[in-house]
């Protein structure tokens, strides 16, 4: 049974999340809402002296933020902590969780509530928006045991869920070296942050050094430190220097093609020339585009001239 207060002192809510899995309570936006138009929705509160929030963490927050007095709020009896938690999580089905949430609800069923894996996979996942998967629920409690770094790139949306792959890999201290050293200096993109994290890994494994030490080692970071640095351009350098410590033999090869193709392509600005895709393709590809039978037979006689040239990429070795 509930029954609607229609406005109940703030202070007189117990501050505690007891059935709270929001990573972050602030919301600007649910603030700014309640502040033009008043709270809409009641909190969910348990009945008593010393009501405990069941559903309404954020609003409640916000009206905290406000200083507003009183809040409306629906009163419902005392029941089970396990019951209160379900509820608390189908006031929220079918709205767009958080990654980070889930994360935080799944362990606070398992590792607080106890509830089986049965019932997690066939219950809560589902009210949650996820397949009932016991890999996929194995995978979001990894995630909330990562430091809180990593949990703030994942709230922030600077690391995409997917990207989590490579770095349950790193140890805790090479996450958040991860977090603070490579996601704090440089927004790289989700396929970046994917590959790069990839081949970190195949460093931190072959070396057997932690990722503080490579990156310092190798002065990886000294590149970024420029003063009004387009953000792109930061990110790109970053990955560039990633992909050249782990592939150094390639990575050379690039700069010396690149060499060479300035100096080929240099009184040719038609052509583009490029390293085939691969690490281990040899030649290159050449391109151009001509409209007149007069700008093939001046292509074709650039090309002839520049033969040597082009011969001496395929002196290039991997």
């Amino acid at each position: 049974m509930s029954h609607l207060v229609g406005g109940m002192a703030v202070q007189k809510i117990r501050k505690d999340g007891a059935f709270c899995y929001r990573y972050r309570l602030a919301d600007n936006f649910l603030q700014a809402s309640i502040k033009r138009a008043g709270m809409m929705m009641p909190i969910l509160v348990t009945a008593g002296d010393r009501p405990t929030v069941i559903a309404g963490h954020k609003r409640l927050h916000a009206a905290r933020a406000l200083k507003m007095k009183t809040v409306p709020v629906f009163a419902v009896k005392a029941m089970d902590r396990r019951d209160s938690f379900l509820l608390s999580l189908a006031t929220n089905w079918k709205q767009n969780f958080p990654e980070i949430d889930r994360a935080l609800a799944l362990a606070m069923a398992v590792r607080e509530l106890h509830f089986s894996e049965a019932d997690t996979l066939r219950v809560i996942m589902p009210i949650l928006g996820l397949p009932g998967d016991k890999d996929l629920l194995e995978f979001y409690q990894k995630i909330d045991q990562c430091p809180a770094p990593v949990k703030d790139l994942v709230a922030d949306g600077h690391l995409p869920l997917r990207a989590m792959t490579f770095l349950l890999k790193f140890s805790k201290a090479d996450q958040i070296c991860f977090a603070r050293k490579i996601c704090g200096k440089a927004k790289l993109t989700s396929s970046q942050l994917l590959q790069a994290g990839e081949w970190l890994a195949d460093l931190i494994r072959g070396t057997g050094k932690n990722l503080e030490t490579i990156l310092a080692e190798n002065k990886v970071l000294e590149a970024l430190d420029v003063r009004g640095m387009d953000p792109r351009t930061k990110a790109d350098r970053l990955f560039a220097a990633i992909k050249r410590l782990r592939f150094p033999g390639y990575s050379q090869y690039l700069e010396a093609f690149e060499e060479r193709r300035a100096d080929i392509l240099r009184d040719a600005k038609e052509l583009r020339l490029e390293p085939v895709q691969g690490f281990e393709e040899p030649g290159f590809e050449l391109h151009a585009r001509v409209k007149t039978t007069a700008e093939l037979d001046r292509l074709l006689q650039r090309i002839s001239d520049k033969r040597s040239a082009l011969n001496s990429l395929f002196e290039i070795v991997l």
